[in-house]
């Protein structure tokens, strides 16, 4: 890896070690950390394989610095493996049929049309972007006739077909809700829970893949140790958070060592899980650093989007940092809407949750402007 790759060649250099002295975990200490600052400025100075046997991969940057890496075949199907294997603890086989919802822009190249069916890979792909009551009929009529095991995707982009099936007193039950790359907050959860009556399996992960962790029956989040080497590192001015340093195991193509994710846990419990499996448990994640709100006086605020969890007749919702301690709700009307009471209960909420004083407004829209993405924060921060 040092010969090959011109970032790791002037790393170690630099960092005065030499890399034929990292032969254990302890050993893996000796190297400073990666940041996401490394990717954006130099991404391809990493790769070990040749461009032409990998292919890019881009985050959609929440800091607003995008990054790009690298992904070989052999790490996607390892990464496959791994949640597949979660997946089996909740009964799914490895042939699940799965209903995805994650961005998905292909309506675009089909005049509209909201679904795609995936036979190879048993998915039925439903444009994040196409999530309407007027496409609703259609999609629904889809997914029946595909029989899907599991539904899977971004809790913000499940959560919208949820209200909208809930606002029709309509039920899709599956075995099972697969959820990643978001945060939820409880009332999502419950939703989720309540209009796909199956069980939440939740796992953690990154574009760039250094770490993941997936929730098991009995509702723990478990480090998956032959994925990634896993390290917890003091969060500064707090006793109880840790934020995930990762070392891949399998992306041999795009090493990245000791890289900081910039996701923050809680400490995780000390007593192993009834479980019985020997993986490590990881704590509850608060989100990534740079979506953590947080007062006029600097005080962190994680899971501000709480404070847009329980709006009756709203039907989608998000609240943005402006700066610290100034916040603008954003919502756009679904079936019984009061905007008046709305507005009531938005105030009390961030009163109760942040803390009174915040500077706050209130936005009343006819849809939430989504990014190229298509993936949906219900909290943001940006920058005015």
């Amino acid at each position: 890896m040092a010969a090959r790759s011109p970032f790791y060649r002037e790393w170690f250099k630099t960092s005065g070690v030499d890399p034929r002295d990292i032969r254990t975990l302890a050993d893996l200490e000796q190297l400073p950390l990666l940041t996401r600052r490394h990717l954006v400025e130099r991404p391809d100075d990493f790769r070990v394989y040749p461009r032409r046997v990998m292919w890019p991969s881009r985050s959609s940057g929440t800091s607003g610095a995008p990054v790009t890496v690298y992904r070989t075949q052999g790490s996607s199907i390892y990464e496959l493996a791994a949640l597949r294997r979660q997946w089996r603890w909740f009964g799914l086989p490895s042939s699940a049929r799965r209903v995805v919802l994650r961005g998905s822009d292909f309506a675009s190249d089909q005049g509209g049309y909201p679904t795609k069916l995936i036979p190879g890979a048993n998915q039925l792909m439903v444009s994040s972007f196409q999530l309407t009551p007027a496409n609703l009929d259609q999609i629904l009529d889809d997914i029946r006739a595909f029989e899907p095991h599991a539904i899977e995707g971004w809790p913000s982009s499940m959560n919208v077909l949820a209200k909208l099936l809930l606002e029709r007193s309509t039920h899709l039950p599956v075995r099972a809700v697969i959820t990643s790359s978001e945060v939820m907050t409880p009332g999502q959860r419950n939703l989720l829970r309540s209009v796909f009556d199956g069980p939440i399996v939740d796992h953690y992960g990154q574009t760039e893949r250094v770490a993941l962790a997936g929730v098991c029956e009995a509702g723990s989040m478990h480090i998956f140790s032959d994925y990634g080497i896993v390290e917890l590192l003091p969060v500064d001015g707090s006793s109880n958070r840790r934020e995930i340093v990762g070392t891949a195991l399998h992306n041999w193509g795009f090493p990245l060592l000791r890289y900081r994710t910039g996701d923050e846990v809680v400490s995780a419990p000390s007593s192993a899980c009834v479980c019985g499996r020997a993986f490590p448990l990881l704590g509850d994640i608060d989100g990534r650093i740079e979506d953590t709100f947080s007062t006029a006086d600097g005080r962190p605020l994680p899971l501000p989007g709480t404070a847009v969890d329980d709006l009756a007749g709203v039907h989608e919702a998000q609240i943005a940092q402006l700066a610290p301690g100034r916040f603008e709700v954003r919502v756009s009307p679904g079936v019984g809407f009061d905007e008046k009471a709305v507005s009531v209960q938005i105030r009390e909420n961030v009163d109760r949750l942040f803390g009174e004083g915040h500077e706050l407004t209130i936005r009343v829209v006819d849809e939430l402007k989504r990014p190229p993405s298509g993936k949906l924060k219900s909290a943001v921060v940006e920058s005015r």
